[in-house]
């Protein structure tokens, strides 16, 4: 098991890298399970990240892996080749569908959610911030956050 350093070191080059390959690609999920989402954030890509090695898969519910590849220093890595193997994945492999919920023209997605009653933790009300969305599986429980938090203005991603 990781050390929190080796987590934030591990982090600092997932998000460098990227950043260097710039397919428009969010890391979200920090620090413990990173996962990348896409450019639009509607879909999770196929990949996990374990200690230092980041596993590409074909499919979301497989074991099996495309492609993998140690985490280092960018001066270290195969750029080249790292991002030819991305852009084959993301293009020829069919990801995870998810939604998000943000607020209506505010470029805010629902990142969680916090209580009137913070001791009996009732009345809830969502938390809107710019990074780090709730990424739902499903449609209909998307639906549900966004019908019972109404007033909120809130939508789906597209």
């Amino acid at each position: 098991m990781l050390s929190e350093e080796e987590i934030s070191e591990r982090n600092g080059y997932l998000i460098a890298l990227v950043t260097e390959l710039n397919l428009g690609f969010h890391v979200v999920d920090l620090p413990h399970r990173p996962k990348l989402l896409n450019a639009d954030y509607s879909m999770a890509l196929n990949m996990y990240v374990k200690n230092f090695t980041v596993y590409l898969k074909p499919t979301y519910d497989t074991e099996e892996t495309y492609y993998s590849f140690k985490l280092k220093p960018l001066k270290n890595m195969d750029l080249e080749e790292i991002k030819e193997k991305f852009v084959y994945w993301i293009t020829m492999f069919q990801h995870k569908k998810i939604y998000i919920v943000s607020q209506k023209d505010s470029g805010m997605f629902l990142v969680g959610f916090n209580h009137h009653n913070k001791i009996l933790k009732t009345n809830p009300y969502p938390v809107f911030a710019s990074y780090d969305p709730i990424t739902y599986y499903e449609l209909e429980r998307a639906e549900d956050i966004i019908e019972r938090f109404s007033k909120y203005n809130l939508i789906l991603n597209s």
